[in-house]
């Protein structure tokens, strides 16, 4: 419990401390639903044409929901701040459970405040949806790539960890180049990611199977990489 405050403090300090940041936070969430929304709204309205890109662009961007803007996310690559940030938590000390802890909240902090901009104003923009689709049946799509999300937030937490700003890069990049070989492995096997989440969502509602897998998928990505996370920072130099 004592982690959790803590962590819970750190998080506090960051937003009393970089508000001008978090401005930037709902823009981009903003943007990717007026981005997304559209793309969704022609998927809808011409379902003969099952695009590769939309999938690949959920693919993309949906992960980034799990984070927001703060000075350490502009200068990852020019300053190499996350690890400048845990030197500077190991020198006052905070634990590295406290680090972890401190991770996931944000992430979690992440995801709901740009989840709801996002598939909020998505579900305005994407006419029918609205249509379509009831409530519920949008939520448990938001959920089921909330979910994905969630996954992918793991390997993104351990990268941003373990590896200075250049390696961190290259290592999301590799993220996007998998994300990017997934859509169009997904085409070519005749199928469209996106239309099956909202199929399964229309027809199921809240007990969707592909919403239930993604947020149980979720839990196991975030407790796997919290572990080998850990035991990375426990032995990294932050030299």
């Amino acid at each position: 419990m004592s982690n959790t405050k803590r962590a819970w403090s750190m998080i506090l300090k960051d937003l009393k401390g970089e508000k001008k940041y978090f401005v930037w936070t709902f823009v981009y969430a903003a943007y990717m639903a007026f981005t997304l929304g559209m793309a969704v709204k022609g998927q809808l309205e011409d379902r003969s044409y099952a695009s590769p890109v939309i999938d690949g662009l959920f693919l993309l961007l949906i992960p980034m929901l799990g984070f927001y803007f703060c000075r350490r996310s502009f200068k990852y690559l020019s300053e190499d701040s996350y690890t400048r940030m845990l030197a500077y938590f190991r020198a006052l000390p905070i634990s590295d459970h406290v680090v972890i802890a401190y991770r996931l909240m944000q992430i979690f902090l992440g995801f709901m405040v740009n989840g709801i901009v996002f598939f909020g104003l998505m579900y305005w923009i994407a006419e029918p949806m609205r249509n379509e689709m009831s409530l519920s049946g949008y939520l448990a799509l938001a959920l089921t790539w909330i979910g994905y999300g969630m996954m992918m937030s793991g390997p993104y937490m351990y990268f941003e960890f373990s590896n200075h700003g250049k390696a961190y890069l290259r290592s999301t990049l590799s993220l996007f180049a998998a994300a990017v070989v997934a859509a169009a492995g997904i085409k070519i096997c005749g199928g469209n990611l996106l239309l099956y989440t909202i199929e399964l969502a229309t027809r199921w509602s809240l007990l969707s199977p592909i919403m239930w897998t993604a947020l149980v998928a979720a839990a196991v990505s975030l407790a796997i990489f919290s572990k080998i996370t850990l035991r990375k920072l426990r032995s990294r130099d932050l030299v």
